[in-house]
């Protein structure tokens, strides 16, 4: 985890102690206010076509435009949320669900938190090669 994805995590977890307006006052506060937003913070994910879009960025459709690479960040990510309209608040909602599906970073989000996604797709499709050179 990169110190800008810690800062961002540690933002989040302030916001939840400070008793934003949607959090409740026991411990396991911020895991419920996660799980109780996750559906909808998806199906407005799909809705924005997120995933598509970020895909585009590291399996593009048109082998002349140049993949992105993973820095191991959110940094694409955010990017995108950022040009969906998407504000601060929002932007911290969205990775923590994210992070709660395993998404770690902008690939493991497609690999881990999309349903499907191209990039996800080359691995899986790469891998019997790599375990078996013959095929």
């Amino acid at each position: 985890m990169t110190n800008a994805d810690k800062g961002r995590e540690r933002n989040w977890k302030d916001r939840a102690d400070e008793g934003s307006s949607a959090q409740t006052d026991d411990s396991d506060s911020q895991a419920e206010f996660i799980d109780a937003i996750s559906s909808n913070v998806l199906g407005v994910l799909e809705k924005e076509r997120f995933f598509s879009r970020l895909d585009d960025l590291f399996s593009p459709i048109d082998p002349l435009i140049e993949r992105a690479k993973c820095g191991h960040s959110f940094d694409r990510s955010i990017d995108v949320l950022r040009d969906l309209g998407m504000d601060s608040d929002d932007v911290e909602d969205v990775l923590a669900v994210l992070r709660s599906r395993g998404g770690c970073c902008d690939c493991e989000v497609l690999y881990n938190v999309a349903d499907e996604s191209r990039l996800k797709s080359e691995y899986w499709k790469a891998r019997p090669q790599k375990l078996n050179p013959a095929f």
